[in-house]
């Protein structure tokens, strides 16, 4: 018949498959490195050995006239053998573009589908109660791009139930996170006695629009959500996307492997989605997600599971203040020790051009040209005043129209750019840092140094008790405060030619030890508690176009720690989760300095346990934290990549997939906390990253940055 002439039944794909050994644990740092080099060649190969298809498998049920409307795309349909067959619905049929798929050891552990469309709502509810399946995966947005990926299938808060035919759906919770929302459901079925049944669903929000997530932990952090609600007695895990393959594959693939690599120490990735094909066509859709595969297992062995819930924070911390053994050395020190230092990981060219040498305090600790920020010359600026966000556009031409300043953004628990890391402005700097608070539309100011410290300019002063002008802004202070800790500052700033004026709240804290820490945690704490207060950071996200402006001496030292200190109690707040060792290793990637010493490293842990001390073994929350507050997600905030694609890199504009810098990651599960099976390795260097050194009076090395710093230089540099 027609479907056999054009799908005829060969082996001819199993010819072109390679013969890939498995990887031990020890040696996935090592293989990925060589297979990524001249530009990923060897990925590609292996990754276009695999056959889109294998065409010796029917696929006619798909394509039988009655279901063509079923299916989302005319290319991306489910094998006859494996296909999840329904109870007769009301039209006839048995047929829904799903697919069971098999685990590392267990059969059809996960049912592989298309994102629902209107038309089959009904049907992906019947599966789901047929196959009683306890958890949905969902991989994607309803919309993305201004294209539809999938029919919103569970009723809203607002509405609360929804009936589809048989099948009565219930919300009763929704909870809302930087990258997956969690929502509580129940169903029940009209037609049957039975009892209703729990179901989570829990959407990953954090697919790009192209590539893949920045960040191969956070999907480790997705299949930590999901296996938290994992029922053993449930039925198979639900995991789609759009099309059910790409995104869908990727995730499946993690989490196969990491089974694979927790029971054996060893994964056959390669095998793996080859055995993914077999079940469903395109699984595994692009090499980038591929390689995904690869990063996510390398963060893993590198990195161990750093995450800890705060139920379990307390036992955690004993652990880790005591020494390995035969070791003079505590298993927090080793976790230190394993950040990777990035050294050399991006250029800073802008700060380090000659015309731009003299705006530096200290030549070492510049911005990376990748994030830092961008001031508008003032008749650009003025041009464009009328742009909500005026101050978020990083294409090359918008450069010409800007002038250097050392800061960068600095991505918050929320989302990216939430706050700015700048060094204390130098005289000549004051107009411009002025200028990026203003264009920033910053309302929160965060000093941490004194004017002069030690007999040394750290700061020039950009206020006084005295109007003052800087160029086209003139700064008023109105109002100040002093609390035992630190002092708060109401400063008016006034744009002459715009004829506009904004108020800036400063959040002076000065009390720090010559190891550059707070004398105590809870001083710092209950400023963030404040400030937090003050702007209803705790009730609404913090959007991108009003940062918090945060400098010290150099931008980094004192910088760093309160940016971790910022973003982790964030987490705890709002999920009741830390992970100390992933939110400075992102730091460390976002301006050089950051979080070098292990007292800083170690006064995070601190901060949070005298935060969230035990009472009669539970966690209670002192008046130092802020209570947790859910907040929904913006629909602009996080965008998801077209599964279809057939290219798709790993994000950064200037970064192909095979270059990317994804090479050194790793994470696990919530409450559970291991080390990685693999080494960091090239231990030895020093300092963030090696900029060129210059003569000038104003660009001496900080002295806070002149330590060896810890851990790996950049474990693959990509």
């Amino acid at each position: 018949n027609d479907d056999d002439e054009r799908y005829p039944l060969t082996n001819i794909e199993e010819n072109t498959l390679m013969n890939v050994e498995p990887i031990g644990a020890d040696l996935l740092l090592e293989t990925y490195k060589r297979k990524i080099a001249d530009e990923g060649r060897l990925f590609l190969a292996e990754f276009q050995s695999i056959p889109r298809v294998f065409s010796k498998f029917h696929i006619k049920d798909a394509r039988k006239a009655s279901n063509q409307i079923k299916n989302r795309y005319v290319d991306i349909l489910p094998y006859d053998y494996n296909r999840v067959r329904l109870s007769t619905s009301t039209d006839g049929s048995d047929y829904i573009n799903a697919s069971f798929i098999d685990g590392y050891k267990e059969p059809k552990k996960y049912i592989a589908a298309q994102g629902p469309k209107n038309e089959t709502v009904v049907d992906f509810w019947r599966m789901v109660w047929e196959q009683q399946s306890s958890v949905i995966v969902m991989v994607t947005r309803c919309e993305e791009g201004n294209r539809n990926k999938c029919a919103q299938y569970w009723p809203s808060m607002d509405r609360e139930t929804e009936i589809f035919e048989d099948f009565v759906v219930k919300i009763s919770t929704e909870d809302h996170f930087p990258d997956y929302v969690i929502r509580h459901l129940t169903i029940t079925n009209k037609r049957e006695k039975s009892l209703e049944r729990e179901v989570t669903h829990i959407q990953f929000t954090s697919w790009p629009d192209h590539g893949v997530p920045g960040e191969p932990h956070l999907l480790l952090k997705l299949r930590r959500r999901v296996n938290a609600f994992k029922n053993l007695f449930s039925g198979p895990i639900v995991v789609h996307c759009s099309a059910g393959v790409g995104r869908t594959g990727t995730y499946i693939g993690i989490d196969a492997m990491m089974e694979g690599l927790e029971a054996e120490g060893r994964m056959d990735i390669y095998g793996y989605v080859v055995k993914l094909r077999r079940q469903r066509c395109l699984m595994v859709q692009v090499e980038a997600q591929y390689i995904l595969i690869h990063q996510a297992l390398i963060e893993y062995t590198q990195f161990g599971e750093t995450e800890i819930h705060l139920s379990e924070l307390h036992s955690t911390l004993n652990t880790l203040k005591q020494k390995d053994l035969g070791s003079e050395t505590t298993l927090l020190e080793m976790e230190f020790q394993r950040l990777p230092k990035y050294k050399n990981w991006r250029t800073c060219n802008t700060a380090t051009s000659e015309e731009n040498k003299k705006k530096n305090r200290y030549s070492r600790l510049v911005p990376f040209d990748y994030n830092r920020v961008l001031v508008k010359l003032e008749d650009e600026a003025s041009r464009e005043s009328d742009q909500e966000d005026e101050d978020y556009s990083t294409d090359e031409d918008d450069e010409d129209f800007t002038k250097y300043i050392n800061a960068s953004y600095i991505d918050g628990y929320w989302g990216p750019r939430c706050l700015i890391a700048a060094q204390g402005p130098l005289p000549d700097t004051r107009a411009d840092f002025w200028q990026m608070i203003f264009q920033k539309k910053a309302k929160a100011l965060v000093m941490l140094t004194d004017c002069m410290e030690n007999g040394k300019e750290f700061c020039s002063p950009y206020w006084g008790d005295e109007k003052m002008v800087f160029e086209d802004i003139e700064v008023e202070m109105k109002d100040s405060n002093s609390c035992p800790a630190y002092e708060t500052r109401c400063i008016e700033i006034r744009h002459t030619k715009r004829k506009e004026s904004r108020k800036v709240y400063q959040y002076h804290f000065p009390r720090w030890t010559e190891q550059h820490l707070p004398e105590t945690p809870g001083d710092l704490v209950d400023m963030i508690k404040s400030m937090k207060q003050k702007f209803e950071y705790d009730k609404m996200r913090p959007e991108r176009n009003m940062p918090v402006v945060v400098h010290c001496n150099d931008g980094s030292t004192r910088t760093g720690l309160f940016c971790a200190l910022w973003n982790v109690l964030e987490s705890a707040d709002t999920e009741k989760l830390m992970d100390i060792f992933q939110v400075v290793k992102a730091l460390r990637k976002e301006r050089p300095g950051m979080m070098l010493s292990f007292e800083q490293y170690q006064f995070l842990y601190n901060a949070v346990e005298q935060t969230y001390p035990t009472q009669n073994g539970e966690v209670k929350q002192n008046h130092a934290a802020g209570a947790a507050h859910v907040v929904d997600e913006t629909e602009e905030a996080k965008k998801g990549q077209p599964e279809e694609s057939a290219a798709g890199g790993i994000q950064e504009g200037d970064t192909n997939p095979k270059a990317s810098e994804q090479a050194e990651q790793g994470v696990p599960s919530a409450g559970a906390r291991t080390e990685g099976g693999g080494k960091a390795e090239s231990q030895a260097g020093e300092g963030a990253v090696a900029e060129p050194t210059t003569t000038s009076e104003d660009t001496k090395t900080s002295p806070e940055a002149e330590g060896v710093a810890n851990g790996p230089d950049v474990i693959v540099e990509l």
